[in-house]
């Protein structure tokens, strides 16, 4: 039996594990970021970033759903961060919006392309510094729609057409809009890019201030965010860590709290550094088997 073994069973063995080896995608080294929607409280994610830039912690990939899109496709273009939050202390919604009355919204985001192409360091996927993924919502199927290869400038408009204000996009042959309908927070796209470590930066839920909303914007941004945060949040299994800033007194429409989005994204990161370190001198088994278990790496870090 043991001569059988060695002729027959254990040469295909081999050739079965090898196979499986060069199947298997070859982990990311570093963060995968996960940065999600919210408007205005999105500025959190350049404090997220700021952080971990200024602690030298490397990121592995990035893929962002609505303000989560624009901002990490500029950094992943390889715009400096300083130059990023430069330009978005000086946006308002009359720089990336204009007003066009139609069946399918109130304005267009076409000016955000103009924008896109004026800063951008790169236009095309493809020519990322740091590996992307959009996301938004396929209207036609009501499942997110990831891109990862073509232009930048038309993926990034989708996943920032909030459903109501901003007109679908057509792209790829489908209606596209708002990637935080579908994936609030995208850490299946950052694990589906390879990333050993997944990291997800949410703003939009569980930020509830108590006011009363003050135009029709803060009605639709809180009516659907409210219908989200009574499911279950599914990408949370995706995620070995969560990051939620405290930017509840923040307005979805508030632009001009921009420096308030990036200290409170900064608070957030710095107090999570202690287990973001950990997660990445963990050996990789290690990893693998928490990430499957669906548990976070730890409890999320107290807000200030």
């Amino acid at each position: 039996m043991s001569a059988l073994y060695r002729k027959l069973i254990q040469p295909l063995l081999k050739r079965v594990l090898r196979g499986a080896q060069r199947a298997e995608k070859p982990r990311l080294t570093g963060l995968g970021l996960a940065l999600g929607g919210g408007f205005a409280r999105g500025f959190a994610h350049l404090g997220v970033l700021r952080v971990l830039e200024s602690e030298g912690i490397p990121i592995a990939c990035i893929a962002g759903s609505s303000v989560g899109s624009i901002l990490g496709a500029a950094y992943a273009s390889g715009v400096p961060l300083a130059r990023i939050i430069e330009v978005c202390r000086e946006v308002r919604l009359k720089d990336f919006s204009r007003w066009s009355l139609s069946r399918m919204g109130l304005a267009t985001n076409e000016r955000m392309g103009e924008l896109i192409r004026r800063w951008f360091r790169a236009l095309r996927f493809d020519e990322m510094r740091i590996p992307l993924a959009v996301v938004t919502t396929d209207l036609g199927s009501g499942e997110p729609y990831v891109i990862r290869s073509g232009e930048i400038v038309d993926a990034v408009r989708a996943s920032c057409a909030y459903p109501g204000l901003f007109q679908p996009v057509m792209l790829n042959g489908r209606c596209l809009a708002d990637g935080g309908i579908s994936t609030p927070v995208p850490t299946q796209a950052v694990a589906a890019m390879g990333a050993a470590c997944v990291v997800g930066v949410n703003v939009g839920f569980n930020n509830w201030n108590g006011s009363v909303p003050k135009n029709v914007f803060q009605v639709v941004a809180r009516s659907l965010n409210a219908a989200q945060k009574h499911t279950n949040h599914l990408w949370e299994r995706y995620a070995d860590f969560v990051l939620e800033p405290e930017v509840k007194t923040i307005e979805w429409d508030a632009f001009h709290r921009t420096d308030d989005a990036i200290h409170a994204g900064e608070i957030a990161a710095r107090r999570a550094l202690p287990y973001l370190r950990e997660m990445l001198c963990a050996p990789a088994e290690h990893r693998a088997a928490h990430t499957a278990s669906h548990e976070r790496w730890t409890q999320k870090p107290a807000t200030p």
